[in-house]
């Protein structure tokens, strides 16, 4: 056929006319795409948000340009080591210990963190009032997690002991650099100056302290510096970290999460492709009548086909767009949902590269899975208007063999983008392929199985039931497949969801202990479990520990 015969502006005011009386209809396959869509985009958007909030505040986390850390006091030479290094400098020692509310009368483990300097260089110290973060570095104050002033009914300017020493509250302590509330929660902070630190007694002959140096330097070549000192510090076994392993780590640790909210996106998207098959599907069976009777009206079968394109393509890109604005408003739930896991503030902007990847993945899908029962409307006969039930598809149909691979190959390419390794993508999609077959067999099965072995005896309902099951026109293949296959992504969403919870999870049994003691010297160890059994408390293990450093 001509271009010029085609008449695209009659064709499109005949797909928008025919549409009239099927919009309804037509909602079902809207909704699979939007929906779909819409999940799509919100953890695509959350995820772009997330790695460019972590470029953006990789400086804030960390509070520096490097830490160096270790577990034991810094040596001469490490000493003059940070002195040839210049720049701006601060001193923290970091340990686990009980602090005593004397207005309450109770005691809390904590992360005291004595600090000298200036830190943070990047970010703040965020406290109520505002001004305690300075004040508490030059008096004998200190900063307190604002939940554990809240558990112990404690107020700016209360008292609290640590060790041998008092110190009065400045302020509560809102958010440090780098911590989330989860860890806010398990080990609390309280802020001292280092110059009080020898009048508390915490510091003792053994006690476990973490001893970190903090440093800022003017337009400073990171690499050249960790190149310069990385075989000194790797000699005394000291740590060190920087801006950039900082994103590195911090990607790391969302890498799980990330990957599978970028499953849960992908697999509501299927589950959309599953949709709008089915609803195509159904929905071309109700229009070859119409089909048939505008072909003996001197319709062709190109232009019945591109009629109906048309109308998909629509309530695609309706469907795109509603599920991309639906998407960009949920987006901005999750970081609510998660903010006590993250350490960092995440924005709730919207991802323009999300929005439009979806808007153009919902066209694709519309395109690619609506194409095989639109691919029979070429194939509709005149004759149709006559004969209700008559034959329409092509199984031998080249044209349907090359949809066929094109959804193959836009899977594999989705599974790619999502995976990132060909290799899984590979295994995905030959795994859906299988997936696929497998109930299609089945549908087959079923059917043959139920024409061969009809119960002609039994009753009415059941007799007209079951052979609608194999019947011309029936929605077996099409139910079974799409039930089927939905079935087995959403099985597939909850297992992966239970093993990450599962490595992460402490067990469940009733031998866990809720309460540990440790760093016991050899002569405390009988007073230790007399204490213990004075309480009535289980002893479930005692564990020796020998602590040591690998040379080699």
């Amino acid at each position: 056929m001509k271009t010029k015969e085609i008449n695209l502006p009659w064709l499109l005011k005949m797909a928008l006319r025919d549409s009239r009386k099927n919009r309804g209809k037509l909602f079902l396959f809207i909704s699979s795409i939007m929906l779909g869509i819409a999940a799509l985009v919100a953890i695509n958007s959350f995820g772009f948000n997330l790695r460019n909030d972590i470029n953006n505040q990789a400086k804030s986390l960390l509070g520096a340009d490097m830490v160096i850390s270790g577990n034991k006091p810094f040596e001469p030479v490490i000493t003059s080591l940070f002195d040839s290094l210049g720049g701006s400098q601060s001193t923290e020692k970091t340990f686990a210990s009980m602090v005593y509310f004397p207005s309450s009368g109770g005691t809390r483990l904590v992360q005291v963190r004595a600090l000298e300097g200036n830190f943070p260089y990047y970010g703040i110290i965020e406290t109520e009032p505002a001004d305690a973060a300075v004040k508490f570095r030059n008096t004998k104050t200190a900063l307190v997690d604002q939940t554990v002033m809240l558990q112990y009914n404690a107020s700016v300017n209360d008292t609290i002991k640590l060790g041998e020493e008092k110190f009065v509250i400045a302020g509560k302590l809102i958010k440090v650099p780098g911590q989330n509330g989860i860890t806010a929660t398990v080990a609390p902070v309280v802020y001292i100056a280092m110059e009080h630190l020898d009048a508390t007694g915490l510091l003792q002959k053994g006690s476990r302290v973490n001893f970190m140096q903090y440093f800022k330097w003017k337009n400073p070549d990171i690499k050249a510096i960790e190149k310069d000192i990385k075989e000194m510090l790797d000699d005394e076994s000291l740590r060190y970290e920087t801006v950039e392993s900082r994103k590195e780590d911090l990607g790391n640790t969302f890498q799980n999460l990330t990957s599978f909210l970028s499953l849960v996106g992908f697999v509501a998207l299927l589950l959309g492709c599953v949709g709008v098959a089915s609803a195509v599907h159904v929905y071309i069976k109700e229009k070859l009548q119409t089909v048939a009777i505008l072909r003996c009206l001197g319709l062709t079968g190109l232009q019945a086909f591109l009629i109906y394109l048309f109308q998909i393509l629509a309530m695609g890109l309706i469907g795109s767009v509603m599920g991309a604005v639906l998407g960009s408003v949920l987006q901005t739930l999750l970081p609510k949902v998660l903010a006590d896991f993250l350490p960092l503030d995440i924005s709730m902007s919207i991802a323009w590269r999300a929005v439009a990847g979806g808007i153009i993945a919902g066209l694709l899908i519309s395109i690619l899975f609506a194409l095989l029962p639109l691919l029979n409307i070429r194939k509709v006969s005149p004759l149709r208007t006559l004969r209700i039930v008559e034959k329409t598809g092509n199984d031998q149909d080249p044209w349907k063999w090359l949809v066929y691979l094109l959804i193959m190959m836009a899977v594999f390419a989705f599974s790619f983008y999502q995976l990132e390794t060909w290799k899984e993508a590979l295994v995905f999609t030959a795994g859906l392929g299988v997936a696929f077959l497998l109930l299609t067999g089945v549908a087959k099965l079923i059917m043959v199985l139920v024409r061969k072995f009809f119960p002609s005896g039994w009753s009415f309902l059941w007799r007209q039931s079951l052979a609608n099951l194999y019947r011309p026109n029936n929605q077996t293949l099409v139910l079974i497949v799409s039930i089927g296959l939905g079935t087995a992504l959403i099985t597939t969403l909850y297992f992966v969801q239970s093993l990450l919870i599962n490595t992460i999870a402490l067990s469940e049994s009733g031998n866990q202990p809720n309460m540990v003691v440790f760093d016991i010297q050899t002569n405390q160890k009988e007073a230790i479990n007399i204490l213990t059994k004075q309480y009535q408390l289980p002893l479930l293990q005692e564990v020796p520990i020998v602590t040591m450093r690998l040379e080699k």
